[in-house]
C-alpha cells in the first residue's frame, strides 16, 4: 500500500494542486522557502497522522487559499490516492469498484481517501436557495457577497467530513464548481441531491485509516536545542519510556533508589540546612502561618519516571572533547542527534505496531548540516515497508533524488503551483537527465528561470556585465545561469515544458558563421577553411536544436552570430576593456601596440582574428576572468544575450526592473542630462529622453 497522488484544493497557497509519487524511491518536495513546503505535509497529516490534535480538522479563515476572496462557501478538499491496498477489511474499504469483462462489479487494488472541509448541510442549503430563486448574475453576486460577509467559518458553521472511493478530480473547476459552487456564476447544486457515486461515500464509523498505517512526522530542524532540553520535546523521553517496560529488574532499581534518596536526605549538612530553614520560617511568620519545609533528595521512585530522567552526554564528533551538554553542541550537531533520536523512535514504533504500510514525512533535514552530510542522510532514507517524503530547498540533496520522484513548488503572486519535471519524458532520457543533473547539484531545478551556456566565458563574464551595465544581477532578477556542455541542451531543455517546469529557459549558443572567407594577406587558405567547416557545423546544430524545441513555448535559442568573444568586439564600447586586457597580458610593445590597432580595425574580421587569438592564448575562461577587472557601465552587452535576458523573463512584470535599471544608469549622467530625463512625467517619455543622450545595454534591453 502506497500513496500515488495527493491533491489539494483551495488550502494555504494551494489553489489547485496535485502531487504524483511513487513507491520505492524518496519522495521529494523542493521549493524556495515560503513556496509551501509545510502545508504540504501539514494537508497530508490531516489524513493520516493521528497524533495531530482532535481540533486541528478543524479549520479557520486562514487556512483557505487566500486568491479566492470571501472564503466563506467554499470548500477545501485534500484527496490521497492509494494503491497495491492489501486484502484487509479496511483496506478494501478505500478500493474502487471495476468492472469486469463479464459485467460484474469487483474491488480495484486502488483507491480514494478525500477530507473536505465545508459548510455545514444548513448553509449549503442557503446558499442554493440564495441563488436558485434569481436569474439575474449581478443580483445573485450581490446576494451571496453579503451572505458571505455574514457568516464566520467556525465549528458551528462548518464540518470536517471523510469520503471513500471518491470518482472526481476536486482540482478539475468545472468538478469544483458543480459539487462545491460556482462562484464565477454563483450558482450552488442542492445539497439534498448530492451524488455519492461521485463525490465518494461517507467514511464507515468504524473505519480508521490509522489502523492500517502509520505515519511519523520529523519536523523541521530549526530550534532542535530547545526541544532536547525539554523532556517533552526530547524524542529520547519516548523512547525511554518505550524502553522502561522491558525492563525485568525494576523493582530492585527502585529500591535502591529509594535507599539512595534516604541517604542523602540523612547526611548530617543537608539535615542541619533543613532544620535551620524551617526555623527560620517559623520565627519570621509563626507556626499557624508558616509552610511546611524539608530538604530531601528527589530521585523519582517510579521505575518508568526514573528511567524517563535519564539525559543525553553529546559531542559534535567521536574525536572532540567538550563539556557534553547539549546547549554547547554545534547547530549541525544537534540536529543529526535530534533527526538520529526521530528515526530510531520511529523504527522502534514500526517494529511494534502492527500496520500493513508506514509513511515517514521528514520536513528539511538539511538545516546547519554539511553538504556531504545532507546527501549521506538522503541516501540512507530507505527503511522496510516504508515510504518516505521529506522537503527541502537543498541542492545537495537534490541532486541525488532522482528527479522521476520530484515535484517542485513554484510560488507566483501568492499562489504555488506544482510542477512535475519528468512528466512524458521517456525512461532512457529520464535516466540520462538525473546522471547530468547530479552532476551539476541541479541548481536548474530551483531556478525561477534559466539561461544555459555551453562556455566558461559566458558562464564567468555575462553576470558581471549584466550587474555592471544594468545595475541588476541576475539572481536579483531570479535568473540562474547554468553552464553545460552544447550536446546536452535539448536533453535538459525538455525539463522546461507546460506539462512539465513551467518556467522559461533560454539557451545561448554559437553559430560559428565564418567572419571571412576570401583568402588575403591576413587570412590564409587554413584559417578560412577553419572558418567555414565551423560554419557548417553550426548550422546544423542550429538546425537540430530549432527543431527540437520548435511549438515549445518555454524554451528559446538565441545565438551569437560567431562567438562570445567576437560579439563583444564587435561593439566600440567594449574596445577599452579589451585593450587594457591586451596591456596587461602582452610583453612587447610592438606585439601591443599591432593588438590594438586590430581589435580597433574598422574591419571587423580582424578584430574578430586578434580577440579569438587573445582568447585562445590565455584560455578562454581565464580571459574572461581577467576581464573582470575592466567591465564598467560603459559595456555593452550583445543583442543576443540581451534577447536571451528578457525571453527569460516573459512571466514577470517588468516595470520596476525597468526603473532599477534606469536610475542606476542614470547615476553616470551628467547633472544636467539627469535633470532632463527625470523632468519627464512618463516613464516611456523618460526613456525616449535618455535615449537622446546614451543608447547603451539598459536601452537595448527595453527595446529587446
Amino acid at each position: 500500500m502506497f500513496i500515488k497522488s495527493l491533491s489539494i484544493v483551495n488550502y494555504k497557497n494551494f489553489e489547485r494542486a496535485r502531487f504524483n509519487f511513487i513507491k520505492d524511491e524518496v519522495n521529494s518536495i523542493i521549493g524556495e522557502n515560503a513556496s509551501g513546503k509545510t502545508n504540504v505535509f501539514q494537508a497530508m497529516r490531516l489524513l493520516l497522522d493521528d497524533s495531530l490534535p482532535s481540533n486541528s480538522k478543524f479549520l479557520d479563515k486562514d487556512d483557505f487559499y487566500r486568491g479566492i476572496g470571501e472564503p466563506f462557501g467554499h470548500w477545501i478538499i485534500i484527496t490521497i490516492h492509494f494503491d497495491g491496498l492489501s486484502k484487509s477489511e479496511d483496506s478494501q474499504v478505500l478500493a474502487n469498484y471495476i468492472i469486469n469483462d463479464d459485467g460484474k462489479r469487483t474491488l480495484a487494488s486502488d483507491g480514494f481517501y478525500t477530507f473536505i472541509y465545508r459548510p455545514k448541510h444548513k448553509y449549503r442549503q442557503e446558499l442554493f436557495s440564495l441563488t436558485s430563486q434569481s436569474d439575474d448574475l449581478f443580483q445573485r453576486e450581490i446576494d451571496v457577497i453579503r451572505y458571505q460577509k455574514t457568516n464566520e467559518i467556525s465549528r458551528e458553521t462548518y464540518e470536517a467530513i471523510s469520503f471513500v472511493r471518491t470518482k472526481v478530480d476536486f482540482t478539475d473547476k468545472k468538478v469544483y464548481d458543480s459539487l462545491a459552487g460556482d462562484f464565477s456564476d454563483y450558482k450552488f447544486p442542492d445539497p439534498n441531491e448530492e451524488d455519492s457515486e461521485i463525490i465518494g461515500n461517507k467514511k464507515p464509523n468504524l473505519f480508521s485509516i490509522t489502523n492500517e498505517i502509520a505515519c511519523t512526522y520529523v519536523k523541521a530542524l530549526r530550534n532542535v536545542v530547545a526541544d532536547l532540553k525539554y523532556y517533552k520535546t526530547n524524542p529520547l523521553y519516548r523512547l525511554l519510556t518505550l524502553k522502561s517496560k522491558e525492563i525485568d529488574d525494576e523493582k530492585k532499581v527502585v529500591e535502591d533508589v529509594i535507599k539512595i534518596n534516604e541517604k542523602i536526605t540523612n547526611i548530617p549538612q543537608i539535615q542541619t540546612l533543613s532544620e535551620k530553614i524551617s526555623s527560620s520560617l517559623l520565627n519570621t511568620v509563626g507556626s499557624t502561618y508558616s509552610p511546611k519545609i524539608k530538604i530531601s533528595s528527589q530521585l523519582p521512585e517510579d521505575f518508568t519516571e526514573l528511567v524517563q530522567s535519564l539525559g543525553l552526554i553529546v559531542e559534535d564528533s567521536h574525536n572532540y572533547n567538550g563539556t557534553g551538554r547539549i546547549e554547547d553542541l554545534s547547530l549541525g550537531g544537534a540536529n543529526l542527534i535530534y533527526l538520529a533520536l526521530k528515526l530510531y523512535e520511529y523504527e522502534l514504533t514500526r517494529d511494534s505496531e502492527e500496520h500493513i504500510t508506514h509513511f515517514l514525512l521528514i520536513e528539511e533535514p538539511e538545516a546547519h548540516i554539511h553538504n556531504h552530510i545532507q546527501k549521506t542522510l538522503f541516501n540512507n532514507f530507505n527503511f522496510k515497508n516504508t515510504q518516505v517524503f521529506i522537503t527541502t530547498h537543498s541542492t545537495q540533496i537534490s541532486s541525488v533524488s532522482k528527479i522521476s520522484s520530484m515535484n517542485i513548488l513554484s510560488r507566483h503572486e501568492g499562489k504555488t503551483d506544482v510542477f512535475h519535471p519528468t512528466n512524458g519524458i521517456l525512461e532512457e532520457n529520464r535516466i540520462s537527465i538525473e546522471r547530468y543533473l547530479d552532476a551539476i547539484r541541479s541548481d536548474i531545478l530551483f531556478a525561477k528561470s534559466v539561461i544555459l551556456v555551453e562556455g566558461d566565458a559566458e558562464l564567468i563574464l555575462i553576470p558581471d556585465m549584466v550587474k555592471k551595465t544594468l545595475g541588476l544581477s541576475l539572481d536579483e532578477m531570479g535568473i540562474t545561469l547554468i553552464k553545460m556542455d552544447g550536446t546536452v541542451f535539448t536533453h535538459i531543455a525538455d525539463l522546461f515544458h507546460k506539462n512539465r517546469i513551467r518556467r522559461y529557459c533560454a539557451i545561448l549558443t554559437d553559430l560559428d558563421a565564418a567572419f571571412v572567407k576570401d583568402v588575403d594577406d591576413n587570412f590564409s587558405a587554413k584559417y578560412i577553411n577553419d572558418l567555414v567547416n565551423a560554419e557548417a557545423s553550426g548550422a546544423a546544430r542550429k538546425i537540430k536544436l530549432d527543431s527540437h524545441i520548435k511549438g515549445n513555448n518555454y524554451v528559446n535559442a538565441y545565438y551569437s552570430q560567431n562567438t562570445f568573444e567576437t560579439e563583444l568586439i564587435s561593439y566600440d564600447e567594449n574596445i577599452d576593456t579589451f585593450e587594457k586586457l591586451i596591456n596587461k597580458e602582452y610583453e612587447q610593445e610592438a606585439t601591443i601596440k599591432k593588438a590594438i590597432k586590430e581589435i580597433k580595425d574598422a574591419n571587423h574580421a580582424i578584430r574578430y582574428k586578434r580577440v579569438l587569438s587573445l582568447a585562445n592564448r590565455i584560455g578562454k575562461g581565464w580571459c574572461a576572468t581577467k576581464m573582470l577587472d575592466y567591465i564598467d557601465c560603459n559595456n555593452i552587452i550583445p543583442d543576443y544575450i540581451i534577447n536571451a535576458i528578457k525571453f527569460s523573463l516573459s512571466d514577470r512584470n517588468l516595470d520596476e526592473i525597468y526603473k532599477k535599471m534606469m536610475d542606476f544608469n542614470l547615476d553616470y549622467f551628467p547633472k544636467e542630462y539627469r535633470e532632463d530625463v527625470d523632468s519627464k512625467e512618463k516613464f516611456e517619455d523618460k526613456v525616449q529622453a535618455y535615449k537622446e543622450y546614451y543608447s547603451d545595454s539598459f536601452i537595448k534591453f527595453w527595446e529587446a
